[in-house]
């Protein structure tokens, strides 16, 4: 296995058991039998390491998603399995979920600050998107600011996510309808 994807690997079983703030470069460095120095070597900083692990991840999701997206069958249909491909993808992806969100509720750059404070709006981007052509060209969607529903569906499939990682939902598939009706009436004509 490439050092880089192992170092990020150790990275989230150590997060995923110990917990973001008791983490370490050495306990990384211990797990997987190498010294400090490789792993500087491939990660300069700290910071690098907790982006590539939270970039890694997303890519991760990305591919998924790409597997999962109808695009075909309209504006409706893309919504639900924008929805239904995120939240299989946490199921599927546990460990990987709680540790991304303990990282990113947690990392602070040198000056204290959140090192993931959520500037990047692109997350929204295929939500407003597919909302957009709902409502120009396929009239389906009632006349609603596209940008404040992608954030709403974005809040509440990261909270969701979260709930399915951590196993607090006994029955995902019926969630995962459930999540999907909320929107499909807060969203129709």
């Amino acid at each position: 296995m490439e050092k880089k994807k192992l170092i990020i690997e150790a990275t989230i079983e150590l997060i995923n058991e110990l917990g973001f703030l008791n983490f370490s470069i050495g306990k990384i460095a211990n797990r997987i039998n190498v010294s400090k120095g490789v792993i500087s070597y491939h990660f300069p900083s700290k910071e690098l390491l907790l982006q590539s692990v939270v970039m890694d991840y997303y890519e991760n999701a990305a591919k998924y998603m790409e597997q999962h997206l109808r695009i075909d069958k309209g504006a409706m249909d893309t919504l639900s399995s924008y929805i239904e491909s995120c939240l299989y993808f946490s199921y599927e992806n546990k460990k990987q979920t709680i540790t991304i969100v303990d990282i990113v509720l947690n990392c602070r750059n040198k000056d204290g600050e959140l090192l993931f404070q959520g500037d990047d709006t692109s997350i929204y981007q295929p939500l407003i998107e597919i909302f957009k052509y709902g409502q120009e060209v396929e009239k389906v969607y009632r006349n609603f600011p596209p940008e404040f529903m992608a954030k709403c569906v974005r809040n509440v499939i990261d909270s969701v996510s979260v709930s399915i990682a951590k196993n607090e939902i006994d029955n995902v598939d019926e969630a995962i309808r459930e999540v999907k009706t909320i929107f499909e009436s807060a969203t129709k004509l």
